[in-house]
């Protein structure tokens, strides 16, 4: 009896380390620290923010964020960079969206650049929508 038992218990732990994840459960960044700088518009539709970098180069703030679709399914992301300086206002006219698609189980790398060197910091406002 509790044979049966322990190969049920082995079966479903083996099921349920194997399911898929939903895209509505699933992080919209790989760790904390990215998901501060992310401020997301609804459902990312499966995309995911697995890597993120700055640094200043000839004083200007640059950015580069790489985003993976865990879906097989293509995602449109639109995504805009907010720039601010040291007291937390917002630096420039503000960007436009621009739109980029992420192909099923591809990743893609986002680059921005602050306006000037009062920037010294920035979010990224996202949005996706499936294709």
């Amino acid at each position: 009896m509790n044979f049966k038992l322990c190969a049920a218990a082995v079966a479903l732990s083996f099921a349920c380390s194997n399911a898929p994840v939903l895209a509505e459960n699933l992080p919209i960044a790989i760790s904390p620290g990215i998901a501060a700088k992310l401020m997301v518009r609804g459902p990312l539709e499966g995309v995911q923010v697995t890597d993120l970098r700055s640094q200043k180069r000839n004083d200007v703030l640059v950015v580069q964020a790489e985003m993976y679709n865990t879906t097989v399914n293509d995602v449109r992301v639109y995504y805009r960079f907010r720039w601010t300086d040291a007291g937390g206002m917002q630096v420039g006219d503000g960007e436009v969206w621009k739109p980029l698609t992420v192909l099923g189980k591809q990743s893609q790398l986002i680059k921005g650049t602050a306006y000037g060197p009062q920037a010294v910091d920035f979010k990224i406002e996202m949005s996706a929508e499936p294709r």
